[in-house]
């Protein structure tokens, strides 16, 4: 078997800084900023982060994940993001784990950028359709 290499200039990433893609203070901030717009109780997310994951979360969790005195040693886990999202309503948390140009849009939005991206590939068949007539008739 013969394994193919790359050149780093040819990967993806061979641009970004090292570290560029560290998240952890800004997931940390938005779950803070989220749980305190929501206006729901820690024990209450921790219940319904416990019911939806199916997993054993208490406020202890929450507390730990939030608390500044922690910060940067105690890590969200991923798995929880979606949770996390739609309970507290707020999609700070995940556009905070995704800083590099990646879009997180609420649903509510979603129908607004699937038609923008309809439009713009109906502007493109128009053009290619004007050029093929613009070649029929032309010739």
């Amino acid at each position: 078997m013969v394994q193919l290499t790359l050149p780093l200039s040819s990967l993806p990433t061979a641009n970004m800084a090292a570290g560029s893609l560290r998240c952890r203070e800004a997931v940390y901030e938005a779950l803070r900023d989220a749980l305190a717009a929501s206006g729901l109780s820690r024990e209450y997310v921790a219940g319904e982060l416990s019911r939806l994951t199916g997993e054993a979360v208490s406020i202890h969790h929450i507390n730990s994940w939030t608390a500044e005195s922690k910060a940067g040693e105690r890590h969200v886990p991923l798995e929880y993001a979606a949770a996390l999202t739609v309970i507290l309503g707020d999609g700070r948390i995940l556009a905070a784990a995704c800083p590099a140009g990646y879009v997180v849009l609420p649903p509510e939005e979603a129908a607004v950028y699937e038609l923008g991206r309809v439009v713009v590939e109906e502007r493109r068949r128009s053009r290619k359709k004007k050029e093929l007539w613009e070649r029929i008739n032309g010739a």
